[in-house]
């Protein structure tokens, strides 16, 4: 039975089936028309990822689809990046998917999710909170767990895997982002994707260019680094903030185990003015990869259950509707004779 360590972001999708190797990939999905001339004589009506992006930034009239808002799932293509993901790790059968969501998405989000996933790819799901995956990937079993994503930032309190409290705060890396590309667009005349984004503020030297005005324009890391030094501190702020409202009143035994985790996390500076923010309240600790963590975590917990599921994957078998067919098929057979 394969395990899938599956973590759909609002940016990214990290999946794994050995807990150790991570694809990641846009979380994008592209709809368009048949293109005029396809050289490589290949007609293709969807795009996920990175191909995604390129026909995002090269072509018109097309449909550009980010299944997640505020880490809500909000439109049914999320499925096309669940099964990409089954693809690239070249998963087709015999299949269990340990994914997360957001700490308060509500019982019926998460049977929702669970009914459609299932249904549609043939396999059984689990559902975590999304910063647990981390906290089971760290070895941690108590603590506090800060998960910064694209679109939301998730915070658990656990002891002994046991859920205490959290949270769910639409504020994460798009509310920097926001504020930073309208700075962009205002001095430089560039409109930026996120993935631009991460890569101009991750990658030194890295430069992103536009055609404008039969000219090139182009903002570089350098060019932009002082302006989100600044935005981020105040954005830090401002979740920092909302944490220490919620860690009130918790035992300082859980605080030991202060986490941060998430893209947000892996930007410059993040993790440094967390720090700094929290030092009266805890030593922070992050894991060695903050943006697969997760995915690696909902790997280690489905595995860790792996007994009991497939004990449950059996009684299911067991009463398949097609056996339950074959049995009234054979009462009757009888009756008739």
């Amino acid at each position: 039975m394969n395990i899938v360590g599956l973590d759909i972001g609002t940016n990214y999708t990290k999946a794994t089936k050995d807990g150790r190797n991570v694809t990641v990939f846009p979380s994008i999905v592209v709809y368009g028309d048949e293109k005029d001339w396809s050289l490589k004589e290949e007609t293709k009506k969807v795009y996920i990822g990175e191909e995604a992006l390129t026909i995002v930034q090269s072509l018109e009239n097309v449909e550009v689809l980010r299944p997640l808002h505020e880490g809500r799932l909000i439109h049914s293509s999320y499925l096309e990046l669940a099964r990409y993901a089954l693809n690239k790790l070249n998963v087709k059968e015999n299949f269990i998917i340990s994914t997360g969501l957001p700490v308060k998405s509500s019982k019926r989000e998460r049977e929702q999710i669970v009914k459609t996933l299932e249904s549609n790819l043939s396999t059984k799901v689990l559902i975590f909170p999304e910063p647990v995956g981390t906290l089971a990937y760290m070895g941690l079993n108590t603590g506090v767990c800060i998960d910064i994503g694209f679109g939301t930032t998730d915070v658990v309190v656990l002891s002994h895997m046991e859920y205490l409290k959290g949270d769910t705060m639409l504020i994460g890396v798009d509310k920097l982002y926001e504020n930073l590309e309208v700075l962009v667009r205002n001095k430089i005349g560039i409109s930026l994707t996120p993935e631009e984004m991460t890569k101009l503020l991750t990658i030194k030297d890295y430069e992103v260019g536009r055609v404008r005005s039969g000219r090139k324009i182009s903002v570089s890391h350098d060019s932009i680094m002082r302006d989100y030094h600044e935005l981020m501190k105040s954005w830090v702020d401002r979740i920092s903030n909302r944490i220490k409202m919620l860690l009130e009143g918790v035992s300082t035994t859980i605080i030991e185990n202060l986490v941060l985790t998430g893209g947000g996390s892996a930007l410059p500076g993040v993790f440094e003015e967390f720090t700094r923010s929290f030092e009266d309240v805890g030593r922070l600790k992050k894991p060695d990869n903050p943006i697969v963590a997760n995915s690696r975590g909902y790997y280690m917990l489905a595995k860790a259950l792996e007994d009991e599921l497939r004990e449950r994957l059996e009684k299911t078998e067991e009463v398949k509707p097609e056996k339950i067919e074959k049995v009234e098929e054979k009462e009757e057979e009888k009756r008739g004779k």
